[in-house]
């Protein structure tokens, strides 16, 4: 069951039970488990684990339940256990799982040594994001959502983006988009197992994934692992999950919802069956993973409630979402792991409003196909080679939804059809080499990491546009922009990039992030060097209070969009007088022109600081403020004199503040309490970009401003739950 927004009496009551009950049943225990999870070398020699899942059961405190992760160390810690007898599970993505008993005294610690063997992670994943426990080697911000979450929340549209907004800082604005810490859709990177899934043309997400294939969502703020670039706002990754050890057969949501309107029901709202099928092919060695999504939902608009009756108030989406995965463990040192997507789309009545009917509105259809290949090797001298190989296919249409040849703005609604039609084939190739070292112990001990990445991105298709006409309120002709030029675009794009990272602990409750990345693009041109720092200081002895922060310099893609605006067609303005038919002096003719004829990498400079409290077991209290300021985004601004063009910088700026106040409570195992404030500001410049040549062109481009962003969201409470 969620939760969401509680009213402030039925919120404070629950935290008064809570608050009793943790008080009344939960002794604090003085029992700790320490340990280490390793696994073994071709040569013999023990490696070290990070992120490994950790998972503590008791038989009679059922309080006791924990769930963590090993840090880079390899080394995990359970405080404030009180005694019983227990068992402790070790597990992680391409490894055996290991359980071991543990017997909890009273003011006595006890230590574990965990050794796995190479194989596919089990189907039940718990991560540790959405448990109050704090990790004290993590530098930079992150939040999680657990895969049962994503499996039973009431998802608007049942995809995985849906959830975000449940995390603080994620803002769905007025356009549909995902804004997430106060960055523009277009700013913020999307990988689904360390390949890049963005849309190559806009730099928006594009793609959709089965939700029970999930394994976790999360998101990084600010990343001050080098290893992670082409973005200035944040990062989302997904982990998909693999078959497991047992044949498992699942079937969702079979039953359609009916559409009422005006007290009938008319048709079908919602339909949205999902099956998932994985297992082993031979166990030890070869599992499966297969899931199909279907989607067809419709979605009222509140402001066209009075043509319910007409049937015009709704957007429709129809997608089928498809992921095949194959694990193999090639040998006792080689892990393989081959993964294929398919998520065509339909979105019907696109940004329909109380302004814009249906006959005025685009309809959007996606095709595409991900083929994600994942190679991981363990050496010989303890160090570890992972190699990934991606191919994303993105093709995409814009199509009017009415066959009429002008597009109307009037001031009180819009009519005509959209102005603006496109098709468009787009592909990215992606190879991915990083190596981790062996751990060096000087001064303290370091992981110490080293990549390359070189991805190949094109694009071509066609863009191409009917008359606009702007009327007054008495309905009279103040403008007509039309377009000339061919509609045929084509680009391309080649980027490399290298990083160096280093995770140093000089002191046992000290952690530094040290990372340096190298990247360049053909489009740009610009070798961009890019350093970052970050620190996590465990406060206390119990690792229950950890002060972390960092700043770093991020570097973006340039959109190939951004790229062949200057191939797109141009605009004629011709402005009319009161009377609707007096042209005022000869049309404008603006041409498509770029900045001293380049463009430059939108580059952010990002920093924070946060202060993570276990006040009590189970409730975790977390204040954080960070602030971003980017550089050299892409705006467009109209310029009449001495001739009109259309002019596309990368001078645009933006800057965004936050405080964050966030506690989270876990009432047991499968329950929890989730409430956070945050205040920020965002403000930038209006014209950027992609609102204006993203998937849905604007048909009025004014003079640039700087102000509030569209998105900006200053105050926001968010309370929810999953019991």
């Amino acid at each position: 069951m969620k939760l969401s927004l509680l009213p402030i009496r039925k919120l404070a009551r629950l935290l008064w039970i809570l608050a009793v009950t943790t008080t009344a049943g939960l002794a604090q225990g003085t029992g700790a488990i320490r340990g280490a999870v390793t696994t073994a070398a071709p040569d013999g020699v023990s490696v070290y684990l990070p992120n490994m899942q950790i998972s503590l059961r008791c038989e009679r405190i059922p309080a006791n339940a924990r769930d963590s992760v090993t840090d880079e160390t390899g080394r995990f810690s359970l405080l404030g256990l009180a005694p019983d007898q227990c068992s402790v599970t070790a597990s992680g993505e391409g490894f055996r799982p290991e359980t071991m008993s543990a017997e909890i005294k009273e003011n006595a610690s006890l230590e574990l040594s965990f050794q796995l063997g190479l194989m596919t992670v089990e189907e039940k994943v718990t991560v540790s994001g959405d448990a109050p426990s704090v990790e004290t080697t993590d530098t930079s911000p992150k939040e999680e959502i657990k895969s049962s979450t994503l499996e039973q929340a009431p998802l608007a549209t049942e995809r995985v983006t849906d959830a975000l907004p449940l995390l603080p800082g994620v803002v769905r604005g007025p356009d549909g988009l995902l804004n997430i810490k106060g960055a523009r859709a277009s700013q913020s990177g999307l990988l689904v197992n360390s390949a890049n899934v963005t849309d190559p043309v806009t730099g928006e997400f594009g793609f959709n994934l089965p939700v029970d294939v999930v394994q976790s969502v999360q998101v990084l703020a600010n990343p001050y692992d080098a290893g992670y670039g082409k973005f200035t706002g944040a990062v989302t990754t997904v982990q998909t999950r693999s078959g497991g050890d047992k044949l498992k057969f699942t079937f969702q949501n079979f039953l359609p919802r009916p559409r009422n309107r005006a007290g009938d029901i008319v048709g079908i709202e919602g339909f949205t069956p999902r099956l998932t099928v994985g297992g082993p092919i031979k166990k030890g060695k070869a599992y499966f993973l297969q899931s199909f999504e279907y989607r067809f939902i419709r979605t009222r608009v509140p402001g066209l409630r009075h043509l319910d009756r007409e049937l015009r108030s709704d957007t429709n989406l129809e997608s089928f979402d498809s992921h095949s995965q194959l694990d193999v463990d090639l040998n006792s040192s080689n892990h393989l792991s081959v993964g294929f997507s398919l998520f065509p789309q339909k979105l019907g009545f696109v940004n329909l409003n109380t302004f814009n009917p249906q006959e005025a509105v685009p309809n959007f259809r996606q095709r595409g196909f991900l083929l994600g290949i994942n190679e991981r090797r363990i050496l010989a001298n303890q160090s570890l080679l992972e190699s990934y190989f991606s191919i994303k296919d993105f093709d995409a249409d814009v199509l009017p939804s009415n066959p009429a040849p002008v597009m109307i703005l009037a001031p009180e609604q819009n009519g005509g059809s959209f102005f603006n039609r496109q098709g468009r084939q787009s592909r990215r190739y992606e190879w991915q080499e990083v190596y981790r070292f062996r751990p060096v112990v000087h001064f303290g001990q370091h992981l110490v990491s080293t990549g390359l990445t070189i991805s190949h991105s094109n694009v071509h298709g066609v863009n191409t546009s009917h008359p606009i006409e702007v009327l007054r309120s008495d309905s009279t002709l103040a403008q007509l922009i039309e377009f000339d030029g061919a509609p045929g675009f084509r680009r391309e794009s080649t980027e490399e990039a290298f990083f160096v990272q280093d995770k140093w602990n000089p002191l046992q409750r000290i952690t530094f992030d040290l990372g340096l990345r190298y990247d360049r693009d053909t489009l740009a041109e610009d070798s961009n060097i890019a350093p970052r720092v970050g620190v996590a200081i465990a406060l206390t002895g119990d690792n229950r209070t950890v002060l972390r922060g960092g700043a770093g310099l991020f570097y973006d893609k340039v959109p190939l969009n951004v790229a062949a605006f200057t191939q797109f067609q141009t605009r004629r303005v011709t402005r009319f007088g009161a009377d609707g038919t007096t042209e005022l002096g000869p049309p404008l003719n603006f041409s498509n022109m770029l900045l001293n004829n380049n463009v430059k990498n939108p580059r952010s400079v990002a920093w924070n600081a946060e202060l993570d409290r276990e006040i009590a077991r189970s409730l975790l209290i977390r204040l954080g403020y960070q602030q971003r300021q980017s550089r050299h985004d892409f705006v467009l601004d109209p310029v009449e004199s001495p001739s009109p063009v259309l002019l596309l910088s990368s001078t645009g700026r933006s800057l965004y503040r936050e405080f964050e106040v966030t506690t989270k409570y876990q009432v047991n195992e499968h329950s929890h309490v989730v409430a956070s404030y945050v205040r920020s500001r965002s403000t930038g410049d209006l014209n950027d970009f992609n609102s204006f040549f993203g998937n849905f062109e604007n048909p009025i481009i004014r003079p640039n401003e700087r102000s509030l962003l569209a998105f900006d969201a200053p105050d926001r409470f968010l309370t929810w739950a999953e019991l």
